[in-house]
Parts: structure tokens; sequence; C-alpha cells
């Protein structure tokens, strides 16, 4: 074990632009929060015992530390601590046959992951919250040491293998995708304090097998039964596991379904009138109507003033879409917005994805109704939701459904230089006050929360 000021960071002689990038920026915030200027080195210089190893590089074949890397792993990286040694690496590798040249290309060099296994290390090892540093500066940190605790793994594998959290009484969980790593989704698993379950959304088609094992886990049961299914919208990292259900009767029989709540239009909107349309969405639109024939639910199409209530749970319907902002509208703004209460007290507003239309449909006509404890990141954090509809939600919490791409904006060529919709709405909620500690995601897994949510957030609670 070893402070980290005794460190030196290693790249490969034929280092590519991503892990030189990622190399960099662990120099660069290990000066400001230890005040120690690392020497960065070629994997030619003769190794010492205390070194930072960045990316691919001949140390691996040296010291006899393999890592699985292929194509298809892009987004995925490790942080392995071995003798005194900490690689940090993505698992991706350059595609053989890169895109034809266009203005709009990005940097494919493989090594994505390596960046992101540099931004882990800078929030873990050195606490240093910088994507907040225009509001709260950076910390300082006298010492920092290095051994077996900075182990970490972003991999499909890891969070295919990750369970809910068990709590006592009841709670709520968001679940991240472990399967589509690029992009985000949205699956929230409530449990009452009585062992009811209730679902909204639930994610992507590819994650249905992993969604049914946390149902199984928090309920005890080997057949589960999920008392409310609540939808939003048409999106597939909304609706894809309940597709894959109703549409498997192998999954049929391994969950059982009382209520669905849907807030669709004609199916004639999106499949004519949407400025956004997808081939299938009429099957989409037919397996959700005909969940009682699949699932021997029962199905409600829910308007605004609606309420539901599971147990100690309530929602309160604050948006549906209407057909008169149709030209106005993308399929994000099609979404339901539900307000739950918890037992008569704490609230937590589940924005989906809305986006300007249904930002400003809450301001004119919902206004006094949007007072929140915690509110769920609109569109993922990434959409239209405006920083006057945030501020009078007023809530003192809020959470992100986001995968890591998103939550730096790094799509390979530099922080904040992808989807600059999480930057602001991060903007948003730290210029309205809320605390860092207090804004969450779920992007390096499950988070498993009692209800009512402590505030501030302890993960360890």
């Amino acid at each position: 074990m070893a402070d980290l000021k005794e460190y030196r960071i290693v790249i490969g002689k034929d280092a590519t632009f991503n892990e030189r990038r990622a190399a960099e920026f662990l120099r660069r915030e290990i000066r400001i929060v230890m005040g120690a200027v690392l020497p960065v080195v070629s994997d030619e210089e003769p190794p010492v015992p205390y070194e930072l190893v960045v990316g691919r590089t001949a140390r691996e074949q040296s010291e006899n530390v393999r890592f699985s890397r292929s194509p298809d792993r892009l987004w995925e990286y490790e942080l392995r601590f071995v003798d005194g040694r900490l690689f940090l690496t993505g698992l991706g590798e350059a595609p053989t046959e890169q895109e034809p040249f266009n203005s709009y290309r990005l940097i494919q060099d493989g090594a994505y992951g390596t960046v992101y296994a540099a931004y882990r290390f800078a929030e873990t090892v050195l606490h240093d919250a910088f994507l907040f540093a225009t509001y709260d500066g950076f910390r300082s940190l006298v010492h920092a040491e290095i051994d077996a605790s900075c182990n970490f793994c972003y991999t499909k594998e890891r969070l295919r293998a990750e369970m809910p959290r068990l709590l006592p009484g009841a709670a709520i969980y968001s679940i991240p995708s472990c399967e589509i790593l690029r992009l985000n989704m949205s699956c929230w698993i409530i449990k009452t304090r009585f062992g009811k379950l209730i679902v909204i959304d639930g994610g992507h088609y590819a994650d249905c097998e992993h969604v049914l094992a946390c149902l199984r886990h928090i309920s005890g049961e080997q057949r589960p039964r999920v008392t409310a299914w609540l939808f939003s919208h048409l999106h597939e990292d909304h609706y894809g596991v309940f597709h894959a259900i109703v549409q498997s009767p192998q999954y049929c029989e391994q969950i059982r379904v009382d209520h669905v709540y849907e807030g669709l239009l004609p199916e004639k909107y999106y499949t004519e009138e949407c400025t956004e349309r997808f081939d299938g969405e009429e099957k989409v639109i037919r397996a959700i109507l005909s969940a009682d024939e699949t699932l021997g639910a029962t199905v409600h199409h829910v308007r605004t003033g609606d309420r539901i209530t599971v147990d100690e749970i309530g929602f309160d319907v604050l948006h549906v879409p209407d057909l008169k902002d149709g030209p106005e509208m993308n399929l994000n703004d099609t979404g339901v917005v539900y307000k739950m209460t918890y037992d008569g007290g704490q609230t937590v507003l589940f924005l989906s994805d809305a986006e300007k239309v249904c930002s400003r449909d809450l301001l004119e006509n919902h206004r006094a109704e949007l007072k929140s404890d915690v509110v769920q990141a609109g569109h993922h954090g990434c959409g239209n939701v405006s920083k006057e509809c945030y501020r009078e939600i007023g809530a003192r919490l809020c959470i992100f459904q986001v995968g890591e791409r998103f939550w730096y904006g790094d799509n390979g060529e530099g922080l904040n230089t992808h989807n600059v919709g999480v930057i602001r709405t991060r903007a948003y909620l730290k210029e309205l006050g809320m605390e860092t500690k207090n804004i969450l995601r779920d992007t390096d897994g499950i988070l498993s929360m009692p209800l009512p949510i402590p505030i501030p957030y302890d993960a360890q609670s």
C-alpha cells in the first residue's frame, strides 16, 4: 500500500488519442486535488513499484495481467490493482473497418472505456466531483492510498450479476441497463411496506431477464407478482421489457401482473401523425393494450387527475399527452407524468422523458401540484424540462437514470462534448441550490433506496 504521490503514470508507446487523454486527465486532476505532479512515461521505461497503468500497455504481458477485450465492449472498463500497480483500462478495441471519413465521424480508437476508468478514479479515489467544479470548486486531499479497494469493473457481466440490495419495509430501486451501455434506460421497481410490487416503465427489451431476476430477488418469489405496472411512453428503453414479456410465453410464465396503466394516444397518431415514427409501433401499442389476454392484467387508460393507490403509496397523474399538441410533440412529449406520495408524506415526481411541450403544460396547468421532495431528471437529464419547471418542483434530491456516456457527455472526443442537455440539467439543479451529494445516478449500478428516501442520501444507510 502506497500513497498516490509516490506513483507515476504509464502509457503505451503507441497510446491512442483517448488513452493519452485519460492519462492527462488523471495527471491534471491529481495535481489539482493533491498538489502533486506525477510523471507520465512510456511503457518502454523499466517498471517501478508504484504505477498507474493507463490503457493497453506492455506491462500487461510483463506482469501476466490479462484483460478480455473486444470491439463490442467499447463502453466497458476495469480498474485492477496488481502488486502495487493500478491498471485503468477500457475493454474495447477499435473496429477493423472504420467508417468512411466525414466531418461528423468520432475518433473511434476503441479506448473510450479507458477515459471512463480515469473519471471513475477521480471520483472514487480522489473524491473529486469534477463535473460540479464550476459550482463547488475542488476539494484538497493530502493522502490517497492505492490498493485493492480501488478495484472496479464496469462490464455487462458485473451488471448482469448485480441484484438490488434487499431493504426492510418499503423501498424504491432504479435499475440501469446491463446490456446496452451506450444508451440510457428507465426502470423503477417500488416495493410497498406490505411487499406489493410496482413497476414504472421497465427498460430495454434486451434487459428483460435481468429485470425479471431483480423482481424475483426483491419479492423473494420465483414467480413475482406486480400489482401495478405504470407506463410513460413509447420508447424502447421504457417499454422494451414489458414487450419482451408479453411476446414470450416463457417470460409470461415467470411473472404475474394485476394492473397495467397507460396514457396512449390513438394508434393513428403514432403510425401516421407523429413526427417521430418507428417500425412496429402498432405492435407495441397492441401488446400493451392486450395485456389482459396475455397476462390476465386489467388495463387502465389514465387521464389527468387520476389517482392510483397501492397500499400506502399513491400516484397522481399530472400530465397526459393531448392531441392538440400533436404538431409540436415528439415521442418524449407523449409521456405520462406521475407524482408519487409515500404514506401521505414524501413526494417523488417522475418526469419520464418530458420535453418542452410537457414542461410547458406542467407550468401552465399544474404549477400548484409540482412541488416535490424528489425528482427524476426529465429524459435522463438530457431533455428540455426548463429551469423554471425545476424551480417550481423545488426538489431537494434528483435521480438521473443515465449511462456513463451521457453522464460525462463524452463520446470519445472530450468531457462534455456529447449531449449537452445533461450538462444543462446539472447546471439548473446547482443554480437552484441543490447539493451535489443529493444528485444521484444509477450509472455504476442499481440504486437501492428505502422509502421515504433519506435526504441527504447515504448509500450505506
